[in-house]
């Protein structure tokens, strides 16, 4: 594949899909929602390399909606690269996702760069962890690639976000994840989903500079810097990167038209 002058990614995430294609989540029709982000995101953008999604693909882990994920993604027909959320059924996912354009790889290049997925899901709760077998395999790839840029991906955010509730379940580990990114400078950006929010933030580690981001829901989002769980009135959205030989990074977050979705405050009693 022929990526020009940088790789042009599109990262989607916290799509909550349900198996009954019109239900709702806190007012908002997720499928929708999700569909219009597509269509958005080939208006937006003249040049797509590939779709990241990292994770809660779906709200309910049923194989009907991980099937018409699939059936979407196809349509779009661009290679889409998937991990798992804190809502999804892994075992689901590795049945009825891969296909000619959507893939769970754990890791790929692109042009100059390498793109690490990792799996930060621990069964049955909400919040993060990456196990001692995804740190050791992480490592053991790391010294392998010393000298590629590395963006590396995973479900829940990897620093803390400014929200005491939100960040009471992102990932629990940070520190043992630090520990492997200081050693390795190689690593350029962390980008994850799971707080449907804006997040962008440069984590510096005694040899090491890292740019964090996190990526608004393609559904609800939820308020910044608030202590206590509120729904925001912020649109739909995606992210876009741009990825340059050099290892520089470019980035920016793309909303649908305001007013497009609208949460129902009042079903969770705001």
């Amino acid at each position: 594949m022929n990526y020009g002058s940088f790789v042009s990614i599109a990262q989607l995430t916290d799509i909550h899909l349900f198996e009954d294609i019109k239900q709702s989540l806190v007012g908002i029709q997720t499928e929708a929602s999700f569909q219009e982000v597509l269509i958005n995101v080939k208006r937006t953008l003249s040049q797509i390399d590939l779709l990241l999604l990292t994770g809660d693909l779906t709200q309910d882990g049923s194989a009907t909606s991980y099937d018409r994920l699939r059936r979407s993604l196809d349509k779009f027909g661009i290679h889409s690269y998937c991990l798992a959320g804190n809502h999804d059924d892994l075992a689901l996912m590795q049945t009825h996702l891969p296909s000619e354009y959507v893939h769970l790889s754990r890791s790929l290049d692109v042009g100059k760069w390498r793109i690490l997925l990792l799996s930060s899901v621990v069964v049955g709760a909400v919040h993060g962890y990456l196990a001692p077998s995804e740190l050791l395999w992480l490592e053991d790839t790391l010294n392998a690639y010393p000298d590629r840029p590395t963006l590396i991906a995973f479900h829940h955010p990897a620093v803390p976000l400014g929200s005491k509730w939100m960040d009471g379940i992102c990932l629990e580990n940070q520190d043992q994840f630090w520990e492997i990114c200081d050693r390795h400078p190689q690593i350029e950006v962390v980008l994850n989903g799971h707080a449907h929010q804006d997040f962008d933030q440069v984590y510096e580690t005694p040899h090491n500079s890292v740019r964090c981001l996190v990526t608004p829901s393609t559904c609800i989002q939820f308020e910044p810097q608030n202590p206590k769980f509120q729904i925001d009135s912020q649109p739909p959205g995606f992210r876009h990167l741009r990825l340059y030989p050099n290892g520089v990074m470019e980035t920016e977050v793309h909303r649908l038209k305001v007013g497009s979705f609208h949460p129902d405050l009042a079903a969770i009693g705001y």
